[in-house]
């Protein structure tokens, strides 16, 4: 709450409503799986302790928890950011050493996670739903988290370091995290200080298929955060994306947004696209060239510990140091 406080009696309470009206997961029905997925035989090991997930799952995890699979995102930047050792981790993120492919994100590959040996699986229910009945069959306990804002995002830091006994490691990760967080949000205030209020429209989608951000979104909750004014606060529902509303890219540019945020989607193209509409060459992004294509997993698919990186990212575009 080190932010609510920075930021005054308004911040707090823009905080909490932001807190209350997170953005959900993916909406993604599972694909068939590569690979049956183990189920349990025999007995945890003696001395097994139980927690509550994120998800409300009951798991019983080892007194020891050192070598862990990831099977999304958000849930290998919060083990590194813990000090775990990844031994596996899915398909469609960057690799890294040490790691081996384990399925993409959407299909786990439950059988190369099972080789792997792992302490823990930690997973994601926020794009991982559809695979909640897999993760409880499963012959290795899996922790899930789920956060898609600011606070949640602290709350998981907390939880999951409890959960693999790794207290200290999250205390000193979510001071880091505010003090970060309430640095950006303070520049904001300051540099924004000497102009009017930023209109900001977020869009992802290819071709005509376009879809705008609302408030209630994991980069709408950092947009606030920052003071930015999202140029859509109603947006129409029927996008794929909890939050996220179809928009027509003419209406779009009738917003006049002073920076658009581009989540690229398919082939990508959508900030082409605005950057050469003759419907957007009179909207002030476009006239100031600020048109901006952003990290589609650090802005939408996992919001975790990289959620400093996130604001400071934003701050930079929006209200760079002069």
């Amino acid at each position: 709450m080190r932010l609510a406080r920075a930021l005054g009696g308004a911040a707090a309470a823009a905080l909490i409503l932001f807190a209350a009206a997170a953005c959900g997961s993916e909406r993604q029905t599972a694909p068939p799986r590569p690979t049956p997925t183990p189920t349990l035989e025999g007995a945890r090991p003696a001395g097994s302790r139980t927690v509550i997930d994120m998800a409300g799952r009951e798991v019983r995890l080892p007194e020891r928890i050192e070598r862990v699979a990831v099977t999304a995102p958000a849930a290998a930047d919060y083990a590194r950011a813990l000090g775990l050792e990844v031994v596996g981790q899915p398909s469609d993120i960057p690799a890294a050493e040490g790691a081996r492919p384990v399925g993409s994100t959407l299909n786990p590959d439950f059988p190369a996670i099972a080789a792997l040996a792992p302490d823990l699986v930690i997973g994601d229910a926020a794009v991982q739903g559809a695979r909640i009945a897999d993760f409880d069959r499963f012959t290795v306990p899996v922790y899930l988290v789920k956060a898609a804002d600011y606070l949640a995002i602290l709350d998981a830091v907390e939880r999951l370091g409890e959960a693999v006994g790794r207290e200290e490691e999250a205390a000193a990760l979510r001071a880091d995290l505010e003090g970060r967080v309430v640095a950006a949000a303070l520049a904001a205030r300051e540099r924004r200080a000497a102009q009017s209020s930023l209109r900001v429209l977020v869009l992802t989608g290819a071709g005509r298929d376009v879809f705008a951000a609302g408030p209630a979104t994991y980069i709408g909750n950092l947009l606030s955060m920052l003071g930015a004014e999202n140029a859509l606060a109603n947006p129409p529902e029927g996008g794929p994306l909890p939050g996220f509303g179809v928009i027509d890219p003419g209406a779009a540019a009738q917003l006049a947004p002073d920076v658009v945020l581009v989540l690229p989607a398919g082939d990508g193209g959508l900030d082409t696209l605005i950057r050469t509409d003759p419907a957007w060459a009179a909207t002030p992004a476009v006239r100031s060239g600020r048109v901006y294509a952003i990290d589609r997993v650090l802005f939408l698919r996992a919001p975790g510990p990289r959620v400093a990186e996130a604001m400071e990212t934003l701050l930079g575009l929006l209200w760079p140091a002069r």
